[in-house]
């Protein structure tokens, strides 16, 4: 079901975005967008993780457990996400100066409330596409969270500067990369790699890698597309060069792990 609205919404959303704007009417939609992104990546990352099964007697309760697991996980993300952008709004620091419109929804203390799902999407996409190089415990979540540091931080390069073009959020002062300050990025690196850690340490199955891959990919694409009509060519080429970085990461990961679907 989420899987299905998603892209339908993706679709639409893609369309209007590109080529005719969405119409002051249907402003909602840009904040439901993310909800949706949010719990479709949350989705692919909760029935996708490779739970060992002990016995048959034991799937039901493992498969209770592991949705429990994920969805506690993205709760506490969702809060750390409004967190860490309140201490952004309110402070200046680890983002950089910046402030919201209500273009996102409504705003808790200067922050949207569907930022919390826009944190769940981002960090949940990044672990689907992240390989475990066959670690477990505290040695794959370390592992993870770099991988997942510095797939947020190239989304982000495509998407703060469109976000910012679009008037979703606004930056103060200038410089940086299309009026976005460097250490912007520098605060996705470490809020994006502290946030994964709050998931499961627990490998995914090729499946959701794959799924999660393409996601991510449509992400990058659907705003590379964008930049390109706001003039933006720095972030279409680098929404290429993830793409196609992700191809490959999936590729490389398929190969070590055969047999894990």
């Amino acid at each position: 079901m989420i899987r299905t609205l998603f892209w339908i919404w993706y679709g639409v959303g893609a369309l209007l975005l590109i080529w005719f704007g969405i119409p002051e009417s249907l402003s909602f939609s840009n904040g439901l967008f993310l909800v949706f992104y949010g719990a479709y990546a949350a989705h692919l990352l909760s029935s996708g993780q490779a739970w060992p099964f002990m016995s048959d007697w034991s799937v039901i309760s493992v498969e209770r457990r592991r949705k429990l697991s994920m969805w506690r996980a993205a709760g506490l993300i969702w809060m750390g996400g409004m967190a860490v952008e309140w201490v952004g709004v309110h402070s200046g620091r680890l983002f950089g100066e910046y402030h919201y419109s209500s273009v996102l929804g409504p705003l808790l203390f200067g922050v949207p409330v569907t930022l919390g799902f826009a944190w769940i999407a981002v960090v949940c996409n990044a672990v689907l596409i992240s390989y475990d190089f066959g670690q477990r415990g505290l040695r794959l979540l370390l592992l993870r969270a770099v991988q997942v540091g510095f797939w947020t931080v190239l989304l982000d390069l495509v998407l703060d500067p469109v976000a910012h073009a679009r008037n979703f959020w606004h930056w103060e002062g200038v410089g940086g990369f299309y009026q976005v300050p460097w250490s912007n990025f520098g605060g996705w690196l470490i809020a994006g790699a502290a946030l994964s850690m709050l998931l499961p340490a627990v490998p995914v199955t090729c499946l959701a890698a794959r799924r999660g891959t393409r996601l991510y990919q449509a992400i990058l694409i659907l705003f590379g597309l964008i930049s390109l009509t706001e003039g933006l060519p720095a972030c279409a080429v680098i929404a290429g060069l993830g793409t196609a970085l992700a191809e490959g990461s999936l590729r490389y990961a398929g190969s070590r792990q055969v047999g894990k679907l």
